[in-house]
C-alpha cells in the first residue's frame, strides 16, 4: 500500500471518527460518551480514537475545530473591525459581531452546525469552562480576551469582574436558546431557513436588551 493511499484512508477514518463523536456528544452529552462508545459507533477498533487523536480532550477539541474554525475566524475578523474603529462599538454592533457567525454556520451546515452549537453549550458551562481547559484553549486562541477589550470599550464604567461574568452569562443564554431552536418548530422537523433566521433575530434583540440591562 502506498503512502498516499494510507494517508487517504487515514483521513477518511479520522473524519468518520469526528462525525461520529460529534453526533454522540451532541445527542448524549460529553460526559456520557466514552472513547469506546465512539469507536464502536464508528465501527472501528477499540484503539482508533487514541491512534488518530489521543485523549478524549483532544478528540473534543478536534470536533470543535472541525466545524468551529470558521466561526472563530469570522468572530475574530468582526472583533478586529470593531477594534479598528476609533469610536467604541454600540451594544448591537458588539452583539452582532459575536452572534452573526453562528447564524451563518446554521444556514450553511444545518445538521452539523446545530450539533456543534449543542456541544459548545455543554463545554461552556461554568463547571467546564475553567481556565486551561484544552478544548477551549484550542478553539479560542486568545479571542476571548480580544473580545472583552471591546466589551470594556462599550461599557467603560462597569466593574471589570462584573462585566466579564455578566457578558459570559448573556452569551451563554443566547447559545442555549439557539441550540434549542428546533424545539420551537412545532413538529419533528428542523425550523425552515427563514424561520431559523427570524428566531436568530429575536434572540439578538433579546440579547442586546439583556446586555444593556446587565452591563449598562
Amino acid at each position: 500500500m502506498t503512502d498516499s493511499r494510507q494517508n487517504r484512508q487515514g483521513d477518511v477514518t479520522r473524519l468518520r471518527l469526528l462525525k461520529t463523536a460529534e453526533r454522540l456528544f451532541a445527542t448524549e452529552g460529553l460526559d456520557a460518551v466514552s472513547l469506546r462508545a465512539v469507536n464502536a459507533a464508528a465501527g472501528l477498533g477499540p484503539s482508533s480514537v487514541h491512534y488518530h487523536f489521543g485523549t478524549k480532550e483532544d478528540l473534543v477539541a478536534a470536533v470543535l475545530l472541525d466545524m468551529g474554525t470558521s466561526v472563530r475566524d469570522q468572530i475574530s475578523a468582526n472583533v478586529d473591525a470593531l477594534a479598528a474603529d476609533k469610536e467604541p462599538p454600540t451594544v448591537e454592533a458588539l452583539v452582532r459581531a459575536v452572534t452573526a457567525p453562528y447564524k451563518t454556520l446554521l444556514l450553511r451546515h444545518r445538521t452539523r452546525g446545530m450539533r456543534w452549537i449543542r456541544i459548545v453549550t455543554q463545554i461552556s458551562q461554568p463547571q467546564m469552562s475553567r481556565p486551561g481547559h484544552p478544548a477551549l484553549e484550542a478553539t479560542e486562541m486568545h479571542l476571548r480576551d480580544h473580545l472583552l477589550d471591546q466589551v470594556r470599550r462599550t461599557f467603560p464604567a462597569t466593574d471589570p469582574e462584573r462585566l466579564e461574568t455578566r457578558w459570559a452569562v448573556a452569551l451563554m443564554g443566547f447559545l442555549q436558546a439557539l441550540s434549542r431552536a428546533d424545539d420551537w418548530s412545532g413538529s419533528s422537523k428542523p425550523l425552515a431557513p427563514e424561520r431559523l433566521a427570524d428566531f436568530y433575530e429575536d434572540q439578538v434583540v433579546f440579547l442586546v436588551g439583556g446586555v444593556r440591562q446587565l452591563l449598562g
